[in-house]
């Protein structure tokens, strides 16, 4: 076998986007990129060792694979918005592909196409679509792929890229003219709709410690996270505003659908309340595994005290995290055609998605908290006068 930094894995009809030269992308896994490393008791990937925090164990597939459907949800079901032609569609790039649910969903949906996830993790299932394959790869590394792309995808890439002109520019090299990139991305830190006081303004120097300190524990959590990356190079805000840097690019048409994930079903509709239950278990899910590698070594903090604060993070997802929702921003753009006439200034068209309190749901949960608050203080009343009382003497 020959051993390579890159590796691929799935169909033996190979993506026609790799062209000829095989030796450097046609190849069986090595077993280097099995040779995963483990610390705090999770495991992390192998090639490109260290450069993602997040781990790529079994719990951390079925959060990404429970993801996967929370973005479909929000997007009605479907796996894209950008206007692709379903029938045309030829060549596909998945990057950042996880688990390979989206490239295999996507292959099964268009079975003329030939599609190719990427990702750092060898973590993909072995039965596939005969028009699905993955590659072990470096999204940051040069793209040496010998056809362009019709579409490429990537999703929940913030903790991912340090530099996203680059990643953007790769992008609209790889791809034909008039094909699409899409992505579909957070940005931090969580906002509440209905107590804004808890909400913060932004620093202008994320790598500050937080300051002021939201009350609120998630909103907490999407400081610290802000502040960890900047310190390392990740900015976990810059999907708000993506817009200028597709347009540095060379892409027009650009288009932005702005969403809220609610953290918990307290939004009014069946579908919100379904997402924001998929939301809300997402992040307890991945809680442990966003913070423990940034706190730790970037912030500083011990394991004690990351568990202590992920305590106080968990007892509010669980309590309903009233209000609490997730910046989320769906992007496409395109790139031009030859000879297409490019405004000096191209314009981003945006739409907001809109978000609901459902307030029935919302005062019974305060009058169940207040219900349970009032009983608690009644038990340690009653644990004071028992202890209050002398004991008989021996």
């Amino acid at each position: 076998m020959v051993e390579d930094e890159y590796t691929d894995i799935g169909s033996d009809d190979r993506d026609s986007a790799l062209g000829d030269d095989v030796s450097l992308l046609t190849m069986s896994v090595t077993s280097s990129v099995y040779n995963y490393r483990y610390e705090h008791g999770r495991r992390y990937h192998a090639y490109s060792e260290g450069k993602y925090l997040v781990p790529n164990d079994e719990p951390e597939k079925d959060r990404l694979d429970l993801q996967h459907h929370t973005f479909r949800l929000t997007a009605d079901g479907a796996l894209y918005i950008a206007p692709i032609s379903k029938s045309n569609v030829q060549n596909v790039l998945d990057v950042g592909t996880g688990t390979g649910i989206w490239a295999i969903e996507f292959a099964e949906e268009h079975p003329q196409a030939s599609v190719l996830g990427t990702d750092l993790s060898p973590i993909q299932p072995e039965l596939l679509p005969p028009n699905c394959s993955f590659l072990i790869d470096d999204a940051d590394h040069d793209w040496i792929f010998h056809q362009p792309f019709d579409f490429i995808h990537a999703r929940a890439m913030m903790a991912a890229f340090k530099d996203w002109p680059r990643f953007l520019d790769q992008s609209f090299t790889n791809l034909k003219p008039g094909g699409y990139l899409e992505l579909q991305e957070f940005h931090l830190p969580p906002q509440c709709l209905t107590n804004p006081s808890l909400n913060v303004s932004l620093s202008s120097s994320p790598a500050e410690s937080p300051h002021p300190l939201s009350p609120n524990p998630i909103i907490q959590w999407g400081q610290y996270m802000s502040t960890a990356g900047s310190r390392i190079g990740l900015d976990f805000r810059v999907a708000s505003n993506f817009g200028p840097l597709l347009q540095s690019a060379g892409f027009v048409d650009i288009h932005a659908t702005h969403f809220k994930w609610p953290y918990g079903p307290w939004a009014k509709g069946e579908k919100m309340k379904m997402l924001g239950r998929f939301a809300a278990q997402d992040l307890e899910d991945g809680l442990q595994a966003s913070v423990l590698g940034l706190f730790t070594k970037v912030l500083g903090w011990t394991r004690e005290e990351v568990e202590v604060f992920l305590s106080s993070v968990r007892k509010e997802i669980r309590e309903g995290c009233e209000g609490i929702w997730q910046p989320v921003v769906f992007w496409y753009a395109r790139r031009p055609l030859p000879g297409e006439a490019i405004k000096p200034s191209q314009t981003v068209t945006t739409q907001e998605i809109t978000l609901e309190p459902d307030e029935n749901y919302l005062t019974t949960r305060r009058q169940v908290r207040e219900e349970r608050t009032m009983a608690e203080k009644d038990v340690e009343r009653t644990d004071s006068a028992v202890d209050a009382q002398p004991s008989d003497a021996v």
